[in-house]
């Protein structure tokens, strides 16, 4: 009489065997005369439109207004901030105040990724990168004792570098409308890579298709550039002109914020 013998800790195989699935690799996109599908060149950035204070005026009799707020768009981009402070610091230093950032996705605000509610790593991520991209230009020495927090949300995303230039450029007007002190307005942009040439504020599908995406935050006035991001492979002499790229375009961004900010200062009502 024979019994059949079964080993509960080996986890056994299937019975018969799947082939897996591959992905296919991406066909870069193609540019017919230099146009893209929305009919940019290769330089062009996508219209921005900007508002300070949406937040606050919803919120003007609530203790919890914002000190300042800012609306940004681009193309598809929409993003959203609120600044609280100069307040009280979590962890005061008599010398020197804080900056921190909040970042997070609206959960219908991804058509490349399902969103939740909670806040994800790579949103972790992405926060730590605004905070060392915007820190540099706040004059955080004439806020002893103090903290700034900015709260970003994303309501649209088209792009992940791109969308995080937007939402470096929102928190720099958000900034602005508060009133904190700073050395200068923060610009970025993106530039993507075929590994042939670079196209400047790539949509999600463009980003997908590159080989090399590189971010940058500039300071104009001062010519310093505070964050510098690249994921993906180039050489040197490429890494350079899309950094030299990234900075003239960096300056056309600026010279949108700076415009629109004056004339919300010569127009308070908008």
């Amino acid at each position: 009489m024979t019994s059949n013998i079964y080993d509960r800790r080996r986890v056994n195989g299937p019975a018969r065997s799947v082939e897996p699935v591959y992905i296919d690799a991406i066909e870069p996109i193609a540019f017919p005369d230099g146009l893209r599908n929305d009919g940019r060149s290769l330089d062009q950035l996508r219209p921005i439109y900007i508002k300070t204070g949406p937040l606050a005026a919803q919120q003007t009799f609530s203790s919890t207004a914002p000190s300042g707020s800012a609306y940004y768009e681009q193309g598809k981009i929409r993003v959203s901030c609120a600044v609280y402070g100069p307040r009280q610091g979590r962890k005061s230093n008599p010398r020197i105040g804080s900056f921190d950032c909040d970042f997070q996705y609206a959960p219908f605000s991804c058509s490349w990724k399902k969103r939740s509610h909670i806040r994800g790593a790579d949103e972790k991520e992405t926060a730590q990168i605004l905070e060392q991209a915007i820190a540099p230009a706040i004059r955080l020495e004439a806020y002893p004792k103090a903290c700034i927090d900015a709260y970003v949300t994303v309501i649209e995303s088209d792009g992940k570098f791109a969308t995080i230039s937007a939402a470096i450029n929102c928190i720099s007007a958000a900034l602005a409308d508060a009133g904190i002190e700073l050395y200068d307005t923060v610009a970025s942009c993106s530039m993507s890579s075929d590994s042939s040439r670079w196209v400047a504020d790539c949509s999600q599908p463009e980003e997908d298709a590159s080989s090399c995406s590189l971010l940058v935050a500039y300071m104009p006035s001062v010519d310093e550039i505070t964050y510098l991001l690249q994921n993906g492979k180039s050489t040197l002499d490429q890494t350079e002109q899309a950094v030299q790229a990234c900075t003239n375009s960096c300056t056309r961004v600026y010279a949108v914020i700076s415009r629109y900010l004056q004339s919300s200062m010569e127009q308070p009502g908008t």
